[in-house]
C-alpha cells in the first residue's frame, strides 16, 4: 500500500473527526439547556463564560539541544537572517525570533512509525526549540509529513499505523497513557495542506475555537474582542471586518488558508504544525503565509513541512533534512543550507536531486 495514500485517508479522517467534534459539541450545548448551536451561522447571544480548565500537562524540563547522538551538534546560535519574500509580497515588518537551542519544546526520541508492517520512520531523533521556525525538508516519500503528524498523534488515526520511541512535549511523553489528546491537539495546532474552513461564517470558524474552552457560551460581543485579534494577528481581518457573516467557503484559497491559521491561533497553541501550507496557493498568497509564519516565530513554535527548498530558506531558524525515513542531519537552518556536515544533505541542497 503507498504510505501517501495512507497520509492522504488521515488528512481527510482528521478534518472530518474535527467538523463531527464541533456536530457533538453543539448536541452537548443543547442537552444542557443551552439552545444555541456553535456550528449555526447566525450566533443568538448567551450567558457568560466560565474560566477555562486547568492544564494538566505539566512542562518538565526539556532535553539539551542536539542530543541526538547520530546528528553532529549544532554550533551556537546565530541571529536569525531575514527573509527574503517573493517578489510579488509586500514585506512586513519582521521581528526578531527568540529560538533558543538549549530551550526545546518538542522533541522526538528514538521515533518509529510503520504502515502495515512498512516501517517509515527508523528511529528518529528531532530536536524544536522553542520560539522559532523548524523546516522539515527531504525528497518526496522520505517520512516529513508522517513525522509531522506524529508529533500531535494524528499519524495513529491510520488503522493501520504502528509507533515506538517518543515525542516530548515539554519534557512529557505525548504517548504516555492518559494523554488528553484534546488538550494536546489545542496545545499543538494543526494547518493541513489544503485550506478546511467550517461551512459557516468568517466570524464562527474564529469563534469556534473559542467557544470549545468555555463551558458555557460566550456572547458575540464577548467574543469579538478576541476574534478580531486573532484575524489581526492572521493577517485577514482588514479584507474581512466589513463582512464577518460572509460564508468561509466563498474566501480565495490564500483567505482560507489564513483563516484556518487564525482559527488555530484562537486556541492559544504554544507549537503549529504546518503541512505544506502553501503547496495549493499561488505566489502572492504563499508570501503573505510566509510573512506571517515569520511574525507568529516570534510568540510560538512552528514546524513545517516543506518541498520547497527556497522556501525554507527564506523562513526557517532551523532545519531537519530526512532522507528514507532516516534523519540524516539537524541545526541551525544557515548551516544546513549554506555548510552541512553530510555529503547527502550538500547533494539534495545542490539541487542533485529530491
Amino acid at each position: 500500500m503507498d504510505p501517501n495514500d495512507d497520509q492522504q485517508r488521515l488528512d481527510e479522517r482528521a478534518k472530518r473527526q474535527e467538523w463531527r467534534h464541533a456536530l457533538d459539541r453543539s448536541a452537548d450545548l443543547r442537552a444542557a439547556g443551552d439552545p444555541t448551536d456553535p456550528t449555526a451561522v447566525a450566533a443568538t447571544p448567551p450567558p457568560p463564560p466560565a474560566a477555562p480548565a486547568p492544564d494538566p500537562l505539566a512542562a518538565v524540563e526539556p532535553a539539551p539541544f542536539g542530543a541526538a547522538a547520530a546528528v553532529p551538534a549544532p554550533p551556537a546560535p546565530a541571529p536569525a537572517a531575514e527573509p527574503d519574500p517573493v517578489a510579488l509580497a509586500q514585506p512586513l515588518a519582521q521581528p526578531a525570533h527568540v529560538a533558543d537551542p538549549a530551550d526545546l519544546v518538542l522533541a522526538a526520541r528514538g521515533l518509529r512509525v510503520a504502515f502495515s508492517g512498512n516501517e517509515i520512520l527508523h528511529g528518529v531523533d528531532l530536536d524544536a526549540p522553542r520560539g522559532g521556525v523548524l523546516a522539515l525538508v527531504g525528497p518526496s516519500g522520505c517520512g516529513k509529513t508522517t513525522l509531522l503528524r506524529s508529533i500531535n498523534r494524528l499519524t495513529e488515526l491510520a488503522p493501520t499505523a504502528t509507533i515506538g520511541g517518543q515525542i516530548l512535549f515539554d519534557g512529557a511523553d505525548v504517548y504516555a497513557g492518559g494523554t488528553d489528546l484534546n488538550l494536546l491537539r489545542r496545545r499543538v495546532g494543526m494547518v493541513f495542506q489544503q485550506p478546511n474552513p467550517f461551512p459557516m461564517t468568517i466570524f464562527d470558524n474564529v469563534a469556534f475555537a473559542i467557544r470549545e474552552q468555555a463551558k458555557r457560551r460566550p456572547s458575540r460581543g464577548e467574543l469579538m474582542p478576541q476574534v478580531a485579534d486573532v484575524l489581526q494577528r492572521a493577517g485577514l481581518w482588514d479584507e474581512v471586518k466589513d463582512n464577518l457573516d460572509r460564508n468561509a467557503l466563498s474566501l480565495s484559497g490564500g483567505q482560507q488558508q489564513r483563516l484556518c491559521i487564525a482559527r488555530t491561533l484562537a486556541a492559544n497553541p504554544e507549537v503549529i504544525l504546518m503541512d505544506e501550507p502553501c503547496s495549493a496557493l499561488d505566489p502572492r498568497s504563499t508570501a503573505r503565509i510566509e510573512e506571517l509564519i515569520v511574525q507568529l516565530a516570534g510568540s510560538l513554535t512552528i514546524v513545517i513541512v516543506t518541498h520547497n527548498l527556497a522556501q525554507a530558506k527564506r523562513i526557517a531558524d532551523y532545519a531537519a533534512y530526512l532522507l528514507n525515513g532516516d534523519l540524516i542531519e539537524q541545526g541551525i537552518a544557515q548551516q544546513v543550507f549554506e555548510d552541512p556536515a553530510n555529503q547527502s544533505t550538500r547533494d539534495f541542497v545542490a539541487g542533485m536531486f529530491g
